[in-house]
């Protein structure tokens, strides 16, 4: 019998996924055609060498360590010379071919009328005891295998690259980036919602594109070490139409503004102006008041905007909105702490003092009353605290309602001192008057009044 066969290397559209094999049948002398139907079996394998066990009472051990897990039979009756062909891979087929198990073919011939314990293997070597099966080689298809379009598989330059574990890209690959001058997310336009860039997949830090509100968001905080040039609005204020005495810059991620170093940012990436708060400080003719000339049961009314004040956050939850507002209807001017986030955030409007130079004494029942008002009635969505410091720096324990100040009408509180704390004619003390926001609640913060006694 003579034989011939054919593989190419397995691929899914670009190569026929069907193997040759061809022959000729010839009796026992060689002399002559073996006529007659008869069945072929083929199968895989990854050595040569024919095993005992690999085959028992006629069927392929398909736990044999070097079975390659396919096999198929089909029937044919050569012609009148014993000359005959099949196309392999017709009845099961083939697996995705590895280089590494689908070494040689194994072909088994009996007659179709025989039982299948009749199948003898067709040995190429029969004087060989380690040559049986035939190798599977290349033909002019699989000798494409390794290019596509004339570029090999590989990570040197101009090679086709395969990626590595977890579908990245080798390193080695991309070592600089790109030499193109833009690259572009979404190149096909049918992105929704967002188009995001994420740096680190534990980190996730992430730049996207809102394409509903048209705006960049960046989930984390942003240092900007050189110049931001803004136009258009912050927070629905026009830049260009803030003041020229509005010196705007960017200090350790907070807007703040120089005439009352007001932190105003905000975790949604907007920031508010305190722009309203520099006018009317630069507009309103503010009351300032000296007690130098105070004399007996004398009350006096520091008004907002508050003289000889500071604005300091405390370091955590300071996030939020305080500017200056009028209520004309009740006569006063007031500041006003708003917050957005749904936690509770605070800032410190801290005052200094001046004590007159004839002090003796401040009004035994109420010494100081503060004017407020809020949004909600709940201390858990709005509320103020004050705390004092006597003229030495201590801090002075305090008698009536100093905390969790809450009103949704115009209110005031009278708050007095025990102890003895230090007031010296001629220096000053401290008010410092914490308010609190959150959800966008408004804290409110009117006139304070002074009685001497």
């Amino acid at each position: 019998m003579a034989i011939g066969f054919s593989l190419p290397a397995y691929a899914v559209t670009t190569i026929p996924e069907k193997m040759i094999y061809e022959g000729r049948l010839l009796d026992s002398s060689g002399s002559g055609p073996l006529a007659g139907s008869h069945d072929f079996r083929f199968s895989f394998w990854s050595v040569s060498p024919v095993a005992p066990g690999d085959v028992s009472g006629g069927t392929i051990n398909t736990v044999a360590a070097t079975y390659s897990g396919w096999q198929e039979v089909q029937t044919i009756t050569p012609n009148s010379d014993g000359f005959f062909s099949f196309e392999l891979g017709t009845v099961s087929p083939f697996p995705q071919i590895d280089s590494t198990q689908h070494l040689y073919l194994q072909v088994e011939i009996k007659k179709s009328s025989d039982p299948i314990s009749s199948y003898e293997v067709l040995d190429r070597a029969p004087s060989d005891p380690t040559s049986d099966r035939s190798p599977i080689g290349s033909v002019p298809y699989a000798m494409n295998a390794d290019y596509i379009d004339n570029a090999e598989l590989g990570n040197a330059a101009g090679n086709i690259v395969v990626l590595d574990t977890g579908d990245v890209w080798p390193v080695s690959t991309v070592p600089g980036g790109t030499d193109q001058d833009g690259f572009v997310l979404d190149n096909d336009d049918d992105a929704s919602g967002s188009i995001d860039l994420q740096f680190g997949n534990t980190l996730g830090k992430i730049l996207s594109w809102d394409l509903l509100n048209g705006y960049f968001d960046f989930n984390d905080d942003v240092n900007i070490q050189g110049d931001l040039t803004l136009t258009g609005t912050v927070d629905g204020v026009d830049v260009s139409a803030l003041s020229s005495a509005v010196n705007l810059h960017l200090d350790g991620g907070a807007n703040k503004h120089d005439a009352s170093e007001i932190d105003v940012e905000a975790t949604d990436g907007h920031y508010y102006s305190a722009g309203d708060l520099e006018t009317a400080i630069d507009d309103i003719d503010q009351q300032l008041f000296s007690l130098s000339a105070a004399s007996a049961n004398l009350k006096k009314i520091i008004p907002s905007l508050f003289d000889g004040v500071s604005y300091k956050p405390d370091g955590t939850n300071n996030i939020g909105r305080l500017f200056i507002d009028s209520d004309i209807a009740n006569g006063r001017n007031f500041y006003v702490w708003k917050s957005t986030p749904a936690t509770l955030q605070d800032y410190d409007i801290v005052l200094q003092v001046p004590i007159p130079t004839n002090y003796t004494g401040w009004d035994g029942s109420t010494p100081w009353e503060f004017t407020y008002r809020s949004d909600s009635a709940n201390a858990t969505e709005n509320k103020a605290d004050i705390y004092i410091y006597d003229s030495s720096g201590a801090p002075v324990t305090l008698t009536g309602t100093s905390s969790n100040l809450t009103s949704t009408t115009w209110s005031s509180t009278s708050i007095g001192y025990s102890g003895t704390p230090t007031f010296t004619a001629g220096e000053t003390f401290m008010i410092v008057i914490r308010v609190h926001s959150r959800n966008s609640n408004e804290m409110h913060l009117g006139e304070i009044s002074l009685n001497f006694s």
